[in-house]
């Protein structure tokens, strides 16, 4: 406004001065003259014109020179002017071009290049919160992990830049396995940035591989909460992290957070069951029965069946056969009911009825258990020893059948967890059919989970040593 104002006075004062002259020239009979001590100088009507245009022009031309030469004091001064400006404009094109190749060259893995240009654009630029990440990166590539990590704490001494910088340098030590100090890197990423995934998500590994359960739980409600995580899957998750926690605290504590953890995720196998134990200690059977039959209802498994019958250990065969009945025709005709009939006539007995309760099970889905039972179905039925032996010897050769399987890497587990022994992925043994051929040892534990221990293996075992 001061500038504006500045111009509005010259312009007035120009046109007062041009008007007072003019005036002058008009009362001096259209002549003009000029008095300097002695010399007089008389000029004509268009000799004045053109000495005021040279004048102005000289004035002009002071100006302009006067202006350069403080230009060039301020420039030399390292003042910014109009001149500082264009090297400075020429400059900073020059860097972002160098730095947009080394972009490219990184993307085409030219690892030398793109570290040649990174130094140029740091240069040029002289923003190292953009050529410190690309130099960092190009070390990386190169597999310079040293050079990547001085470029990696450089980032850090800027607020704008230390998120990246911490999450360069947790890379490297998750690379390293020094997962302490990862951890800590982690936690502090959070506090600068607590709604980022890619942070949430190591957090919650990390504290999953510490056996942290409580520290996981905090950052899974951490990613339901910023919209990471579908609800059907927190809810799991969480009960998960509860039925852990209840494991590792058997206390009257623990007790309350597994039935809590039942409470949420019903269909959960080990949580039902652990629930179903903890009101079986208080005596309350009917409601330990409930939650068995609920989580049976969505997947019938043998632990679960395992469970329902100790609830009434002393009972007779027959009565457990009656007692089963519900449960049984909730999934009839399902490989898994057909066993577990099988089981329970076996239990009692009834070798006949185990054999029709399994049917073709042996053909049609020859696995572990149905070879296992068949066998026992043979010895007690009388067939002789070669033919228990055949169908213990197709047992040894056969597929798992239902396990608990790791959906990542396929791994069998005899028991569940909340991590996978073999991947350390969360959340992935599932009971489901697998194709992996299994051992005779695995095979003659899945039978006694109704019935007992039959023994059979040692009855083989004895009979080849009478017979040699």
């Amino acid at each position: 406004m001061i500038k504006a104002a500045l111009k509005v006075f010259i312009f007035v004062a120009i046109i007062t001065i041009i008007s007072f002259i003019a005036t002058l020239f008009l009362k001096t009979n259209n002549e003009l003259q000029i008095v300097l001590a002695e010399l007089e100088i008389t000029l004509s009507p268009s000799a004045t014109v053109v000495t005021a245009l040279f004048s102005i022009i000289l004035i002009w031309l002071f100006f302009k020179i006067f202006n350069f030469f403080i230009a060039a004091y301020h420039f030399l001064n390292g003042d910014e002017t109009a001149l500082s400006r264009y090297f400075d404009r020429n400059r900073e094109k020059r860097g972002f071009q160098a730095l947009t190749d080394g972009l490219v060259a990184l993307a085409l893995g030219e690892t030398k290049t793109a570290e040649v240009k990174a130094a140029r654009a740091k240069k040029l630029l002289k923003k190292p919160e953009v050529t410190n990440l690309l130099s960092a990166q190009a070390a990386e590539q190169s597999g310079d992990k040293d050079k990547a990590l001085k470029f990696y704490k450089e980032l850090l001494s800027q607020e704008r830049t230390k998120f990246v910088g911490i999450h360069g340098i947790m890379k490297q030590k998750l690379e390293t396995g020094d997962d302490h100090t990862a951890l800590e890197l982690a936690k502090r990423a959070h506090l600068i940035k607590p709604k980022d995934q890619n942070t949430l998500n190591i957090l919650f590994k990390l504290q999953l591989k510490n056996n942290n359960w409580a520290k996981a739980q905090e950052a899974l409600k951490a990613q339901y909460k910023n919209g990471d995580l579908p609800k059907d899957v927190f809810i799991r998750r969480n009960a998960i992290l509860d039925l852990a926690k209840s494991q590792q605290n058997p206390t009257k504590e623990g007790e309350k957070i597994a039935i809590l953890a039942n409470k949420s995720c019903p269909e959960l196998v080990p949580s039902a069951i652990l629930a179903s134990a903890i009101y079986l200690k208080k005596g309350n059977k009917k409601l330990a029965a409930s939650i068995l039959r609920k989580a049976w209802t969505k997947s019938p498994q043998p632990e679960l069946a395992a469970a329902f019958a100790n609830l009434e250990p002393q009972e007779s065969p027959e009565n457990r056969v009656s007692r089963f009945k519900p449960w049984i025709k909730l999934h009839k005709g399902t490989p898994e009911v057909k066993m577990l009939e099988a089981e329970l006539a076996l239990a009692a007995g009834n070798y006949p009825e185990a054999r029709k309760a399994l049917g073709d099970l042996s053909e049609s889905h020859p696995t572990v258990r149905a070879l296992t039972i068949m066998a026992a179905i043979e010895r007690g039925t009388g067939a002789t020893e070669a033919v228990v032996r055949g169908w213990l010897a197709k047992a040894l050769g056969a597929k798992y059948g239902t396990a608990w399987c790791c959906k990542k890497c396929n791994n069998i587990s005899r028991n569940w967890a909340p991590v996978c022994a073999q991947c350390n992925a969360f959340d992935t043994l599932e009971w489901k059919e697998t194709q992996l051929p299994s051992t005779m040892d695995e095979s003659t534990q899945l039978l006694p989970l109704i019935i007992g221990d039959l023994g059979l293996t040692e009855s083989a075992h004895k009979e080849e040593k009478n017979v040699s």
